[in-house]
């Protein structure tokens, strides 16, 4: 009886070993294939009580010489202790150091956890993304932290302290904005605004630079500026630093009058500075939040490192593709469990537990090579070219019924010269699938012509293989969407915002490269938006103008464009 229940132990101890083995190559396959690095610090700057006269001010200005004397002395030369932060530095694995750097600082109520989608989208285009909690009461305490990251920044060997950004949303803009013109031994090549307030800083420095001049003071006061009540007035030496404002024009917290009259303040104070309005959309974005991150990455990385930056290899697009594949982080533990359960066999054997049937044994040699002979033609064949073999083979044995009718219609089209078997069957089974999954109508007229053919334009000879990678992309974010005009909206922005559009590039290219590697020119764009329709079961084109166009129920219609196209150029 005891050797009875422990060999149940021993043989419930296996599966449990095999399962806890596989999931712990899972997790090391997973982060095999994360492209990027996550490095966590904390920094503890030292503000002593005279350092914060009044504490809840925004315009009282710190007196410091420089980032290295920021504290000062009080009189019961106590310290504050609550001023430690913790933050984020966000690296690609496969970009070469030192990495530009870009400083995120969140708006009022964000904390450094919710910033990852932001800090992400600024990595994969090979930028070192930078996050911090900060004290968003206190400006004394508040310019101590940043001083401290500036500092502790300037330590790090994959930090480019010369390529460095700042970008700041709401609350974190106007933090920024104050630190940048308090220190100007300290200003960034760039300093980025989304969706700040007018500043009172700036308007007195607008006073103090026409005083200086000799001039009188023309200009009113920004709302919530100290110019009326502070008879002195800061000056700001521009530096060699360039302001982008961005500002959505229903921005319900700010009116854009406020950014208006920010980008005033700077190019009165010689600062270039350029105003990015985006159309419709209010304070926090909405569903193109990603979107608009994607494009200050882009503008970031061209005015520190050049327009031919995304010209470059792609930090991240490359790493997944040289990750192991999983089978090999779970090699050990199928060779263990192999070697486990043979052991446990041949003890059973031995002791007379185990007597196979003479028939059973006859009927696994029979099946065997039926088995091995299916999963070869179901496995090989559809790697083979098509012709009219392989054709054969296919319509015998791997087209399901239901979608029959949609592969004879693609093997009479002329592009699969060259292309895989796989191919031809992944559209035929994937465009019918979808056509079943989808909201809205689709005459099959329709639906054959501009939705199951997997060639765009008239150019031929490329790679097809592009439904399913769009699909899995594409198909999750639109699934609830019931308008053709809705799920083509959600299409287009997901594609800007994984899809950088120089106007540099050579050519468009095939669409799976496009997608893998995440660059191409407008015209590129216009056949992947194309793709990305199809992919997802709505009818659509080029025109005659190589635009994108979509069927919508009852005529053709441009497709959607993206809030941000291409901010590339402008940093030239």
């Amino acid at each position: 009886m005891r050797l009875t229940i422990l060999g149940a132990r021993r043989a419930g101890a296996w599966p449990a070993g095999m399962a806890v083995l596989l999931f712990l190559g899972a997790l090391l396959w997973a982060r095999g294939r994360d492209p990027l690095t996550r490095v966590w610090f904390t920094l503890k700057p030292e503000v002593h009580q005279r350092a914060i006269p009044n504490a809840l001010s925004p315009n009282r200005r710190l007196r410091a010489a420089s980032l290295q004397n920021l504290v000062v002395r009080g009189a019961s030369g106590g310290v504050i202790s609550d001023v430690a932060c913790r933050g984020v530095a966000v690296l690609p694995k496969d970009a070469p150091r030192p990495l530009p750097v870009v400083i995120y600082w969140h708006g009022s109520g964000g904390n450094v956890l919710r910033d990852g989608n932001v800090l992400r989208q600024l990595t994969e285009l090979g930028l070192a993304a930078v996050g911090m909690d900060y004290c968003q009461t206190n400006d004394t305490i508040c310019e101590a932290q940043f001083a401290a990251l500036l500092r502790h920044l300037q330590r790090q060997k994959w930090a480019d302290t010369n390529a460095v950004a700042w970008a700041g949303f709401s609350l974190g803009a106007e933090k920024m904005t104050r630190f940048w013109v308090k220190h100007p031994e300290s200003r960034p090549r760039l300093l980025v605004r989304l969706g700040g307030g007018g500043m009172g800083e700036l308007e007195n420095a607008e006073v103090g630079r026409l005083k200086a001049e000799g001039r009188e003071d023309t200009g009113t006061p920004m709302e919530g500026g100290p110019a009326a009540q502070n008879s002195e007035h800061s000056t700001f030496n521009p530096q060699p630093s360039t302001v982008l404002l961005i500002h959505g024009d229903q921005d319900e917290v700010f009116p854009l009058a406020e950014a208006e009259r920010v980008a005033a303040a700077f190019r009165t104070n010689g600062v270039p500075v350029e105003l990015k309005v985006l159309a419709g959309q209010s304070h926090h974005l909405g569903a193109n939040w990603a979107l608009v991150f994607r494009a200050i990455g882009e503008y970031c990385l061209t005015r520190l490192r050049g327009v031919e930056a995304l010209s470059r290899d792609r930090a991240i697009s490359g790493w997944q593709g040289k990750a192991w594949p999983l089978w090999v982080f779970w090699l050990p533990t199928l060779g263990w469990g192999g070697a486990w359960a043979l052991w446990g066999r041949a003890r059973r054997n031995r002791a007379g537990r185990l007597r196979a049937e003479k028939w059973v044994r006859w009927g696994a040699a029979i099946l065997a090579p039926a088995a091995v002979a299916l999963t070869v033609v179901h496995l090989g064949t559809p790697r083979l070219v098509v012709r009219e073999g392989t054709l054969a083979v296919a319509r015998w044995f791997l087209v399901q019924p239901q979608d029959r009718e949609d592969f004879e219609y693609l093997t009479s089209l002329s592009c699969w010269h060259g292309q895989r078997l796989g191919t031809l069957l992944e559209h035929a089974h994937l465009a019918r699938y979808n056509r079943s999954l989808v909201n809205w109508p689709l005459e099959d007229a329709v639906y054959r012509e501009f939705v199951l053919p997997p060639v765009i334009g008239a150019a031929g000879g490329e790679d097809l293989r592009w439904r399913r990678m769009l699909w899995e992309s594409l198909y999750p974010r639109v699934r609830t969407e019931q308008s053709l005009e809705a799920a083509a909206e959600t299409v287009v922005r997901h594609l800007r915002e994984r899809v950088t559009i120089a106007g540099g590039e050579d050519g468009p290219g095939d669409i799976p490269s496009v997608w893998r590697r995440q660059l191409t020119d407008e015209g590129g764009f216009q056949r992947l938006t194309v793709a990305g329709l199809r992919a997802v079961g709505i009818a659509a084109r080029l025109d005659r103008n190589a635009q994108a166009v979509m069927f919508a129920g009852e005529r053709w219609q441009p497709a959607p464009r993206p809030a941000c196209a291409d901010w590339s150029g402008d940093a030239e």
